[in-house]
């Protein structure tokens, strides 16, 4: 009862994230207005009510976490505040944030250089063909 209040409370946004984290199947179910829609509550009803004492601890601690996994549109390099929730969680449990950061970041220019480069091929070989 608990667990599904504090994901009610959550927002929209965050059961998105909660349900693609623990890769809940998304159904959609038409509305009285013809509307599709998931029923991200209805999920994680069910779910959490299959859920062992451990499964649903991590639960608790997930969505105390969730709403510092956004990144903001406007600035996505802005870092994480010190005193969020999520930071404080990795102190406490001893992750270097700096370092896993500095992947994250290696990891997408990596991915954005070759989404670059295949364009640019793609580019050319569209420009070189006969018409």
């Amino acid at each position: 009862m608990v667990a599904l209040d504090y994901f009610r409370r959550l927002g929209h946004d965050n059961h998105r994230r909660m349900s693609k984290f623990f890769a809940w199947e998304e159904k959609k179910s038409k509305t009285s207005w013809g509307a599709q829609i998931v029923d991200y509550e209805k999920i994680a009803a069910a779910v959490v009510q299959a859920m062992k004492t451990a499964d649903l601890n991590r639960f608790l601690v997930l969505c105390a976490l969730a709403s510092d996994l956004y990144c903001h549109g406007y600035n996505p390099r802005q870092p994480l505040e010190k005193n969020s929730n999520l930071a404080r969680t990795a102190a406490r449990y001893k992750v270097d944030s700096a370092k896993i950061t500095t992947a994250v970041r290696a990891e997408l220019s990596l991915t954005k250089r070759k989404s670059k480069a295949t364009a640019r091929l793609t580019e050319r070989s569209s420009r070189s063909r006969p018409r």
